[in-house]
């Protein structure tokens, strides 16, 4: 048996305190929410309109906003990926471009939430609208979309493309036929973890594309939305007596909106993984 001094023995379990801390906050986010949104919830709040008092039009506002975000923020960061890894040269502007997404990842959603609301809502003229929103909400998430495709696409080996190449295939359609194909489950990862990382996000779309009430779902892509969290902001700030039934309803499927991306992520890396033949 190898020996271990006192040292070793004891830093696996210092290690093994933030892992735990971790669960216990997770496992208190989760009671708590549950408890309350589990005794409000019910199919009659869920399917009737806010005007008389349910919570659809939020719900529907939320996928609304996030699918139109997925379809927006994909091929942008995907085609980004395949430049950054495949055609752009290994030097000044490969690292510019890197340090731009570096910075982008870490603005507070607040700044790109006035951002969007100078930009596409004043300048462009889209006024607070879905499309605001998708817009505003893509640039948050393109970091994450970038950045998970490239290491997807770095990924695939290189024999690949050069046996494609060898076969007579130009490098696009080597890239489009095959990197591409094969990446596929780590560009879609990436992706539906980007989404699930501005699902919750209020401060990006409170001046950009959410209204408090309004009547029906939007017609138009420049039409306003509801959204779960701004109507769980408004409920519990600006309300005088907020409908804590609703609030922990509406908190309860934001949550398990979230929690269904993130297992979604997994569950489709997880079957590529077992498919991998190399």
């Amino acid at each position: 048996m190898k020996y271990q001094s006192p040292k070793e023995r004891v830093l696996p379990y210092l290690f093994s305190v933030p892992a735990i801390i971790l669960i216990l906050a997770s496992i208190s986010i989760l009671l708590f929410v549950g408890t309350g949104g589990v005794l409000a919830i019910n199919w009659e709040m869920v399917s009737k309109s806010v005007l008389k008092g349910g919570i659809f039009e939020p719900i529907v506002g939320t996928l609304y906003l996030l699918s139109g975000t997925m379809a927006i923020s994909l091929p942008i960061g995907v085609l980004t990926a395949v430049y950054l890894v495949e055609y752009a040269p290994k030097g000044r502007t490969n690292r510019i471009i890197t340090q731009a997404m570096n910075n982008l990842a870490g603005v507070p959603s607040i700044v790109f939430g006035l951002f969007g609301y100078s930009f596409f809502c004043r300048f462009l003229g889209f006024g607070i609208s879905l499309l605001s929103g998708w817009l505003t909400l893509t640039c948050m998430v393109l970091p994450i979309v970038i950045r998970g495709s490239q290491e997807a696409i770095r990924m695939v080996p290189k024999t690949f493309r050069e046996a494609a190449e060898a076969l007579g295939a130009s490098k696009w359609r080597a890239i489009r036929d095959l990197v591409l194909t094969t990446a596929a489950p780590g560009i879609a990862t990436s992706t539906i973890l980007g989404i699930s990382r501005v699902a919750g996000e209020t401060a990006a779309i409170l001046f950009t594309s959410s209204v408090f009430l309004m009547r029906g779902l939007p017609s138009t892509p420049f039409d306003p939305v509801m959204v779960l969290t701004y109507h769980i902001y408004v409920l519990l700030v600006t309300s005088p007596s907020p409908v804590l039934d609703r609030v922990f309803a509406m908190a309860l499927i934001l949550l398990g909106l979230v929690v269904v991306l993130n297992i979604l992520a997994y569950v489709v890396r997880l079957y590529y993984r077992k498919r991998k033949r190399w």
